[in-house]
């Protein structure tokens, strides 16, 4: 669908859609989940929203990070054994999407990284050195999360309730790798850690 403005099926309100690719969005007003495909708009019979608590950053507001400009679209919760963490979906001022994780106040950037012949997710173990994309990391973390809400524009379709099992590996100088397992796809990202006090409002 190409970027501009929508009108919900449920309430009629005016929901905007910022990227061509997006496949869901969340209507400001009635909260339904709107499936976007092609030229047409599908309810999908589903309400999710999300407590209002403090955070950096927040949707529809412009912030920097070094040379980056970008602006956040979407936001999914997930949570799991002990915590939660957020997921924000941001548009930068090149066009493209990008993911940014925020997990107790501590932010990653991160991005797809293709990773041939992973160890499966049973055979990883935390403490444990592993041999990933020619480096050697150590898994730091390895949980089950469960999706229990989201707001705004999305790249991709989660629902509440979708569990999800991941695992974080850990390199030198900050790096991160994270391996997602979820409906028998696998995918790999890879960033870092970045310090928040470095991401301004503007």
């Amino acid at each position: 669908m190409e970027p501009g403005e929508l009108n919900c099926p449920q309430c009629g309100a005016a929901v905007s859609v910022s990227l061509r690719y997006s496949k869901l969005v969340v209507c400001g007003s009635c909260q339904s989940t709107l499936f976007l495909e092609d030229e047409s708009v599908v309810n999908a019979g589903i309400r999710s929203s999300l407590v209002k608590d403090p955070s950096l950053l927040q949707l529809g507001q412009t912030f920097t990070y070094k040379t980056w400009t970008f602006t956040p679209l979407g936001r999914v919760r997930f949570e799991y054994e002990g915590g939660y963490w957020d997921e924000w979906w941001v548009l930068l001022d090149t066009g493209k999407g990008q993911w940014i994780s925020v997990d107790e106040g501590d932010f990653a950037i991160e991005i797809p990284k293709r990773i041939d012949n992973p160890p499966s997710l049973q055979d990883l173990r935390v403490g444990e050195m592993v041999q990933l994309a020619g480096q050697k990391l150590k898994v730091t973390e390895r949980h089950r999360a469960t999706c229990t809400g989201f707001e705004g524009e999305l790249p991709e379709v989660n629902f509440p309730g979708d569990v999800h099992d991941y695992v974080h590996f850990s390199g030198p100088r900050g790096l991160i790798v994270t391996g997602e397992w979820f409906k028998g796809e696998r995918q790999f990202f890879e960033g870092r850690w970045v310090d928040p006090f470095e991401i301004k409002s503007v």
